[in-house]
């Protein structure tokens, strides 16, 4: 008999959160239909060692690992998770959050009755010493044929905390990119293709476990401003070869809003990060000659966001030297 869920937990040198972790997932398949599938994404620590002793011939749990040549990012380990999973429906679980264990078996029933291809599951934000207490932007249904709402409005770009149904994955070839910030375009595809209602469970099913390491916490880099960009970079292509050019005109201006948000949003991430002027000048430039290719220089300022972007590509801005 097929399992009803495949919860794919990826991971990279994890050792802080795998006990943790595995006994949440052996709580989880405790007399329920459920397949955990780890996935070790290069880890050079001891968590997939300590892992694979643990997981033994346990049933219902299985350890996969990438390869180098598959690169490194979650996306990654979720795509390899995703191919091996027997489940009808696919959760995505990082390996320092957890679910609420007296609530999964009422998450399997109502999977059993419902045939979502996109299930928002309710989420608690579980707050640890030195991380930050960032307010997250609310789930948004949109489609195809509503593309507007999403680029106009602040929406909730994490896949994790909400159940896919696997066919729908399957049959759309949703598969996510390399690096980090992969969630933002995988999840702007699965609302592109749904065609189906989006339910929406209110009930904490999953805890988000809020600390200083995670990628949302950590120190601001290049590495961080680079997929951030090419993110938006690839919704932007990817609308414009999907949509009929008639329909993308249309957009245009909704597109062109959102991106400069974006770049605005990355300003105020450099202007807030702990480091020296010289490092913020060099972050900036950097964000600026991306951003610059794709927004159209000729727009008029009419938000304050808009506004940082129009100073910043009109003129010579730099922090100044202390």
């Amino acid at each position: 008999m097929p399992y009803e869920i495949s919860i794919i937990i990826p991971f990279l040198d994890a050792y802080k959160f795998i006990n943790s972790s595995f006994q949440n997932s052996r709580d989880i398949i405790k007399n329920r239909n459920i397949q955990i599938i780890y996935v070790d994404n290069n880890s050079k620590d001891k968590s997939a060692l300590i892992l694979k002793k643990k997981i033994n011939n346990t049933k219902d749990i299985l350890l996969l690992k990438t390869t180098k040549s598959m690169g490194i990012g979650p996306g990654v380990a979720r795509n390899l998770g995703t191919k091996f999973a027997s489940g009808r429906k696919i959760l995505f679980l990082d390996v320092d959050d957890k679910l609420t264990i007296n609530k999964v078996a009422k998450l399997v029933k109502f999977s059993k009755k419902n045939n979502y291809n996109l299930v928002y599951l309710g989420k608690k934000i579980i707050k640890c010493k030195k991380s930050q207490n960032k307010k997250l932007s609310p789930f948004l249904k949109y489609h195809k044929n509503n593309l507007k709402k999403f680029f106009r409005n602040s929406n909730n770009m994490q896949v994790i905390s909400i159940l896919f149904d696997k066919k729908f994955i399957k049959r759309n070839n949703l598969v996510f990119n390399k690096g980090i910030y992969e969630d933002i375009f995988f999840l702007f595809k699965a609302h592109f293709y749904n065609n189906k209602k989006i339910c929406n469970l209110k009930e904490k099913f999953y805890l988000k476990i809020s600390h200083k390491n995670s990628i949302i916490n950590s120190s601001l880099s290049l590495y961080h401003l680079k997929w951030m960009f090419n993110a938006w970079k690839s919704i932007d292509k990817f609308v414009k070869t999907k949509v009929p050019m008639s329909e993308y005109k249309k957009l245009y201006p909704s597109i062109q809003y959102r991106l400069r948000g974006e770049f605005s949003n990355e300003y105020n991430k450099i202007l807030n990060c702990k480091l020296s002027n010289y490092h913020k000048n060099k972050f900036l430039n950097y964000v600026k000659q991306n951003y610059k290719n794709i927004i159209c220089s000729n727009f008029v300022a009419k938000t304050e966001k808009d506004k940082i972007v129009k100073k910043i590509l009109n003129y010579s801005f730099r922090f100044k030297e202390r």
